[in-house]
């Protein structure tokens, strides 16, 4: 068993562990008090400890090694702290903890996926299995459909009950995606939408979006959705320059209307600290005006403008008409989606949108993993 030790050294700043299968493992006594599993909330979980209480230096008084557990007395404690070999084997200094909602994410183009994975509504509200398995696709994948929703506009809105909260933002936590007078966006009139990704010019940008179609009888209106993180992968391949550039420069994002003035700056492309794609934030619709000096204008452009046409390549592209009792999900950090426009003269389409942050996602994902 890799949690059976060969041996255990204690020196003035740490306990050194070998574990049977040759690991070498160093656990600081300042870590190990910090840690401590006895020293939290029992209903909780949360940690009591205060760790300004001790000194970084702090050696144990005494230890000792019996019933596969690692007991430490300590200075200013009564009790003994008990480190079970299995606990310290699991949570190893450098080693994160693990994370049923880690998932490896497959990148797409149209040919690969073809179509849209589907999972049944009523599957996923009555087995918590077929819910993970979904919203496990969607971080795969970055989308999927849930079909056969109740004949009623509340259903998708609902959906959400068994997921998680949903984000509020200047549109409301629900809106309605259909054709109307004095539109405030580009999405409530019948035009087609270039692919895009939703609301770059606010602080923290929406997680998932959710559309629930209510009606679709209409001519036209076909969402469309393509990968973005294949399109910047590709992008960092053949023009690492200019992947690099669309990196670092932040571009102003600004929605306003009558009631908000929303505005952030934030790169087109983002990545995480190892390298990894973790966000692509473009519409063109609500680009400010760019202020950048007028000597990085040209290269800017020159990425940004390679970037659209990218995006505008066919071979991305994923078509789907939605219909009634349909809800799409999808990463909105990462799938560009859009549609073709419609005859708003005849027929109704008309959707129910909403957001849920990834850290609901991944909380739901984890709590279903339990069993």
């Amino acid at each position: 068993m890799t949690t059976q030790l060969s041996n255990l050294e204690c020196d003035a700043r740490a306990f050194h562990l070998l574990w049977a299968n040759g690991q070498k493992t160093e656990f600081p006594h300042i870590w190990l008090r910090d840690n401590d599993p006895d020293e939290l909330h029992p209903d909780t979980r949360e940690r009591l400890f205060d760790l300004t209480t001790v000194s970084l230096d702090i050696q144990p008084l005494s230890w000792e090694l019996e019933d596969d557990a690692l007991s430490v007395r300590w200075p200013e404690k009564s009790a003994l702290s008990t480190y079970p070999l299995a606990w310290l084997h699991a949570h190893r200094p450098g080693t994160a903890r693990g994370d049923a909602a880690q998932v490896v994410r497959r990148f797409w183009k149209a040919a690969d996926l073809k179509m849209i994975p589907r999972y049944s509504a009523a599957a996923c509200r009555s087995s918590h299995s077929e819910l993970r398995q979904a919203l496990h696709t969607a971080k795969q994948l970055g989308l999927v459909i849930f079909h056969d929703l109740e004949n009623d506009e509340l259903a998708g809105e609902k959906f959400a009950d068994i997921i998680g909260f949903k984000r509020q933002t200047n549109f409301g936590t629900m809106f309605e995606v259909l054709n109307k007078p004095s539109p405030n966006n580009l999405a409530y009139t019948s035009l087609a939408l270039p692919l895009h990704t939703d609301l770059p010019n606010q602080e923290q940008v929406p997680g998932y979006q959710f559309l629930h179609c209510c009606q679709n009888s209409t001519t036209g209106g076909a969402s469309v959705f393509a990968d973005g993180f294949r399109i910047c992968s590709e992008l960092r391949e053949q023009a690492p320059e200019q992947f690099a550039l669309l990196n670092k420069v932040p571009v102003p994002w600004r929605f306003h209307d009558d009631i908000d003035d929303v505005r952030c700056r934030r790169p087109v492309i983002q990545i995480d600290r190892e390298g990894g794609l973790c966000g692509l934030y473009f519409n063109a619709h609500i680009a400010d005006i760019p202020d950048l000096d007028s000597t990085d204008l040209y290269a800017f452009y020159e990425a940004y403008r390679n970037l659209m046409l990218r995006i505008r390549e066919p071979d991305y592209h994923l078509s789907h008409v939605l219909q009634p009792g349909e809800m799409i999900m999808f990463d909105n950090r990462r799938v560009l989606h859009g549609r073709e426009a419609f005859d708003a003269s005849r027929g109704k389409r008309h959707l129910r949108g909403y957001y849920i942050e990834y850290n609901e996602v991944d909380s739901r994902i984890r709590v279903l993993a339990r069993g």
